[in-house]
């Protein structure tokens, strides 16, 4: 019963390797396998039979038993043609396995080549299909780039690149539009400048005829009353000849300084000379050479070693410190002996300078009011004070960019900040 059953699963293999094999070789293993199968089958029965009369022999015995013998012997011989022809024939199923799968793997390398290639012709005609549509794109871009707002870039098409050619060409008639409304703005800036600069050249020359006009009676007036007071006799120069006389010259000065003084804040928001860097400290030492003989009267110090440079015109320089300076000194306390310090510091291109001194100082109410014009403390009856002098620095600073306040010296004085392009 075990061979029967092991008979017909054999015979259903064979049946389904019957399909799988078609080399030559393969189906002559095949069909010697079915053969040997065959045989060992008979064979098998024969032995089956032989074991069966065996039970019941008698005389022949040994006869039957040396048939046994054979037929085992033959057995075995089969059952050995049978495992070589099984294993010829496994031997071939795994050729054919390593050879479909050797070909699966060039099928899969050639389908793998294939997409590449098929990919980067594909990279290749894409990127030349959007190089010729971007080539309009670009080269009208940089045609109104370069300035033609009049070009129109054209790109048929219904696609993107379609879409934003008919945008860059809205931009460009926006541009043009505003270029034209820049042009007329620009234009009536020209106009309102080149009004604003005949207006200036022309108040800059009736200044300085004015200023001329202005001085030469001033200075008539101190050249006759000096003339009179040395022409009249000792005995008409009375005390009140005397007083009118020095009033009429110091009149004539303050007109001179008052006149001076406006053609001074007139010109401050200009340059009188080069913009250059100027050393400070060397303007600082020549405005005090020329007040040698105040500086000695009064025994004030300067120290102004702390100043650095700045850029800027000289004569502009210059007039900030001698205001600075004069005030100074003019305002000093009368208990006190002048101390003026002169510093600054350079921060974000600018120089932040400070002018302190120990003099009457300034109250809190009256530090922005300074600043306008003919705006003068009465703390003492000097009348050579115009009342212009710190209006004319601030026009001067602010011209620079810069701004200037005043604060309360520590201990007492002034203390005037202001800052200039370093």
């Amino acid at each position: 019963m075990l061979w029967e059953k092991n008979k017909e699963t054999a015979d259903q293999l064979l049946h389904q390797a019957n399909s799988q094999f078609h080399r030559e070789q393969d189906r002559l293993n095949l069909e010697r396998l079915c053969k040997s199968i065959e045989d060992t089958a008979v064979i098998f029965h024969r032995i089956v039979n032989n074991t069966e009369i065996l039970k019941t022999a008698a005389g022949n015995r040994q006869v039957y038993q040396e048939l046994d013998k054979r037929l085992y012997s033959q057995l075995l011989m089969k059952a050995g043609a049978v495992r070589d022809m099984a294993t010829a024939l496994q031997d071939a199923s795994a050729r054919r396995i390593q050879l479909s799968y050797e070909y699966m793997t060039l099928i899969v390398g050639v389908f793998a080549f294939t997409l590449a290639l098929t990919t980067i012709l594909t990279s290749i005609q894409l990127d030349r299909l959007i190089r010729r549509r971007l080539e309009p794109l670009h080269d009208g871009a940089k045609i109104v780039a370069d300035g033609d707002l009049d070009y129109r870039i054209r790109c048929g098409g219904t696609d993107e690149f379609a879409e934003l050619a008919l945008s860059i060409n809205y931009m460009t008639e926006s541009l043009q539009v505003s270029a034209k409304q820049l042009e007329a703005e620009i234009t009536e800036r020209k106009q309102v400048d080149d009004k604003l600069a005949r207006a200036h050249a022309e108040l800059e020359q009736f200044t300085r005829i004015a200023a001329h006009h202005l001085q030469e009676p001033a200075r008539r007036l101190v050249s006759f009353a000096q003339r009179l007071q040395s022409r009249l006799p000792t005995e008409q120069l009375n005390e009140d000849a005397i007083a009118s006389l020095h009033f009429i010259e110091q009149g004539a000065a303050r007109q001179s300084a008052l006149v001076r003084d406006i053609q001074l804040y007139l010109a401050a928001d200009q340059p009188r000379s080069t913009m250059e860097t100027v050393a400070v400290t060397a303007v600082i030492a020549g405005l005090l050479e020329h007040r040698a003989t105040l500086m000695r009267e009064t025994g004030a110090q300067v120290d102004y070693n702390d100043a650095p440079s700045v850029h800027i015109d000289r004569p502009r320089l210059k007039d900030i410190f001698s205001i600075l300076l004069d005030n100074a000194l003019c305002y000093r306390h009368p208990k006190l002996t002048p101390q003026i310090r002169i510093s600054g510091e350079a921060k974000a291109g600018r120089v932040i300078y400070r002018v302190a001194d120990n003099g009457v100082g300034i109250p809190a109410e009256y530090r922005e009011r300074v600043f306008g014009v003919f705006e003068r403390l009465q703390v003492n009856d000097d009348q050579s004070s115009t009342g212009i002098g710190l209006a004319i620095v601030r026009r001067i600073i602010e011209s620079c960019g810069g701004s200037v306040t005043i604060q309360e010296t520590p201990g007492g004085g002034t203390t005037v900040l202001f800052d200039l392009p370093a």
